[in-house]
């Protein structure tokens, strides 16, 4: 990731201290052949040219300054990329449905915040991560991008992407544990909807003034090759709140068993009166420039008096060829199950229900 460093020395007016400052600007470009296929009467296939296969691409802009006594105040400024049709993503203003923006529109959708940190911690305000995405990201062995082989229960479920909160969460404020708590880490966030205390829902007299009121908090540990954490978190709506809770874990071997890392994730939500659960497992191992990795994953929705509970399932296996440090070469090939009436596909197919979909994938990726 290349920097771009701006030193500012300037003497304050007040005391003639010193301050430092920096601006990073940061970005990835991914672009992937892809072709995915379902199966039944009706199945359609397709091939494209997708966006983010390995990683999300984004452009972004982060900055600091060092304030003296351990406080530095911070930016970070990031907006989504879909760089095979030259397009961004809009964000969304109130964690509604009402607050999504147009399509195609460029906005820093991804996370846009000012915060201050010190020896207490951080306090951020702006448009974040929940604290529940965090186990999601950190746990998938194809971490946050949105290729055929991602998490099957962040594209499926009803808090993963489809939800104005399922990622990130907007007029939030957010408070992160410092970094020397021997391995403990944590961060709560509250974020506001913002309706005013007389909005009702449309041509009804319902209240829907706390619609879009978020609150999440996560807990964990990382330490000799562990890693495990917890996360809640809750969005009020007046048609039904969702609820997300999950729990992750990795354990990474040494080089006797060449660095394997073995993840785990545990995830159950709601909405309204429809349940999901989930489950996924999978391994990353490092072989010379690249790396191998796999998962299954698993979710059934359980919606209340329905007598079948829709259920798919996704394994997916990849390698990544790292070229250098920025640049890398990736394939996937990736196959949903279903049953119960459930038909999940790969992006870009339709199949039909309990049929299956595969597809595969290549691309490249390139950090800067």
């Amino acid at each position: 990731m290349k920097k771009y460093l701006i030193a500012l020395a300037s003497a304050s007016v007040a005391g003639g201290a010193l301050a430092q400052s920096s601006l990073t600007l940061f970005g990835v470009v991914d672009a992937a052949v892809t072709y995915t296929r379902g199966s039944g009467d009706g199945s359609a296939h397709k091939t494209q040219l997708t966006n983010s296969g390995n990683m999300f691409s984004r452009l972004g802009f982060r900055g600091t300054e060092d304030l003296g006594g351990g406080l530095s105040a911070n930016f970070w400024l990031e907006m989504g990329l879909q760089n095979d049709n030259a397009t961004g993503f809009p964000s969304n203003s109130n964690n509604q449905a009402s607050g999504n923006g147009p399509a195609g529109v460029l906005s820093f959708n991804r996370r846009a915040t000012v915060s201050l940190a010190g020896p207490f911690g951080e306090v951020r305000l702006g448009r974040d991560y929940v604290p529940a995405f965090w186990n999601t990201a950190i746990f998938d062995p194809f971490g946050t991008g949105s290729g055929i082989g991602a998490n099957q229960i962040y594209f499926s479920g009803l808090g993963g992407l489809v939800a104005p909160t399922g990622t990130r969460a907007s007029n939030s404020i957010g408070y992160l544990l410092p970094a020397n708590l021997g391995g403990f880490y944590g961060q709560v966030m509250y974020a506001m909807g913002e309706n005013d205390s007389l909005s009702v829902l449309p041509n009804t007299l319902v209240s829907n003034k706390h619609d879009g009121d978020h609150t999440g908090l996560r807990f964990g540990y990382q330490g000799g090759g562990f890693n495990v954490a917890i996360a809640t978190g809750k969005t009020r709506y007046a048609s039904g709140d969702l609820r997300v809770t999950n729990l992750g874990a990795a354990y990474t071997f040494g080089p006797s068993l060449m660095n394997l890392k073995l993840t785990s994730e545990i995830y159950t939500e709601s909405k309204g009166a429809t349940d999901g659960k989930g489950a996924l497992i999978g391994f990353q191992l490092p072989i010379g420039p690249g790396e191998i990795k796999g998962s299954y994953a698993r979710y059934r929705l359980e919606p209340t008096g329905a007598l079948r509970q829709p259920t798919s399932s996704k394994l997916a296996l990849g390698y990544v060829h790292n070229l250098s440090k920025r640049t890398a070469l990736y394939a996937t090939i990736a196959r949903i199950s279903n049953r119960n009436g459930a038909m999940q596909a790969l992006a870009g197919a339709i199949t039909m229900p309990n049929r299956a979909s595969s597809g595969t994938e290549f691309g490249m990726r390139h950090m800067f």
